[in-house]
């Protein structure tokens, strides 16, 4: 999702227990190895970057976006600023940790003085929400060079973006919290939920479409709920512009209830060539670029889901088809008891998620999650 900050480690998944067992840590480790380093005249050994697995699973992921996220241009900045120099191309941001090191060694003492409190609340924000009996464990790690103030995993590493948070680190601390327990709760997704559609780019069919698009309200708008930033408290960079992003969707969320709709109205549009149409149209959707309108879509399924069936049946669902995470929402519209900000999908799009369904004749349905109304 989003400009974020972190590394973000998976060490465990799914195991018995009698009941949620969710352990997180914060390693500051490679950061106050990049502290240590700068100024000090230290003799860069590559071999000592080129084991670490959350290095290379941050570089796998910058070389998507440009090839100047190498490994070779990353050693030439640890070079730089082991001479207290800060790189003339600059693709990381090293100069953060020449520039602003007194700002950024603050950041890491602030996190691993509160981590305790800051990992104890994000597992109250997601226990709730987890399979019984499910057990995971992770670790969070502070990322001290990154090409951008947002937030991304790779290879089961999620980074929390160092530089981008330093000037304000107890202003941004409720957000960091919010966007810790979002992040997190999309790596749990991929242990207990049913995720058998193909990566975007092979989306070539109607059904496949409809499916990632149904499979993304239910992931996306999940995590966001768990993450609410829409009351956080803070004035800093990062909180601002989640809360600002938060409040400005919900201020126009029926608006946005439409624009999915039209959005799977446009996938039905010129099916012939929906391989290639696929990717804008759920770029219009979800994207950041155009303010991931169908997070906050897929936040308020969610609310009014738990309004009424509880947090629990949110698991439920992620085990079935996600067309159900639509049809569970529509279901429970109809008691007219609903949260202030729920607004109906078209009649097409109900349509087409009950159209889904009875393909699937072998799986069981939305009313398996539910209590009775």
């Amino acid at each position: 999702m989003r400009d974020i900050l972190i590394i973000f480690w998976i060490l465990g998944a799914i195991s018995p227990a009698s009941a949620q067992n969710i352990k997180l840590d914060i390693d500051i480790s490679q950061a106050e190895r990049l502290l240590e380093i700068t100024c000090s005249n230290i003799e860069i050994d590559p071999g000592e970057w080129s084991d670490s697995e959350p290095l290379q699973a941050q570089l796998a992921h910058h070389r998507e976006f440009a090839e100047r996220f190498s490994f070779e241009n990353y050693i030439i900045g640890l070079n730089h600023i082991s001479r207290c120099e800060t790189p003339s191309s600059d693709p990381f941001r090293f100069s953060a940790l020449v520039k602003k090191r007194t700002e950024m060694r603050n950041a890491i003492t602030f996190l691993s003085q509160n981590r305790e409190q800051l990992t104890a609340r994000v597992i109250e924000l997601l226990q709730p929400y987890v399979p019984e009996g499910y057990a995971f464990e992770g670790k969070v790690v502070l990322a001290g060079a990154s090409f951008s103030c947002g937030g991304f995993q790779n290879k089961g590493i999620f980074f929390v973006d160092i530089p981008c948070l330093a000037a304000d680190i107890e202003g941004e601390y409720e957000a960091i919290t919010r966007l810790i327990a979002h992040e997190t709760y999309h790596a749990m997704q991929n242990d207990f939920a049913y995720l058998q559609s193909p990566g975007l780019s092979k989306v070539k069919s109607l059904a496949a479409s409809y499916d990632f698009m149904f499979e993304r309200l239910a992931l996306e708008g999940s995590a966001s709920h768990i993450g609410d930033m829409r009351e956080i408290k803070g004035s800093a960079r990062y909180s601002n512009f989640s809360r600002s992003l938060a409040r400005r969707n919900y201020r126009h969320l029926d608006y946005n209830f439409r624009l999915f709709d039209y959005m799977i109205e446009a996938i039905n549009r010129s099916p012939a060539d929906i391989g290639k149409r696929f990717p804008e149209i759920y770029g219009l959707a979800f994207d950041g670029s155009f303010g991931e309108h169908s997070y906050f879509v897929g936040q308020q399924m969610t609310a009014e889901i738990e309004h009424s069936f509880g947090a629990s049946a949110i698991p439920c669902l992620f085990k079935l088809p996600f067309e159900n995470y639509v049809l569970a929402y529509d279901f429970a519209l109809q008691d007219g008891k609903n949260l202030k900000k729920s607004a109906q999908f078209s009649a097409e799009t109900i349509k087409i998620a009950n159209d889904r369904g009875k393909t699937r004749t072998s799986e069981p349905g939305f009313r398996s999650c539910i209590t009775s109304k």
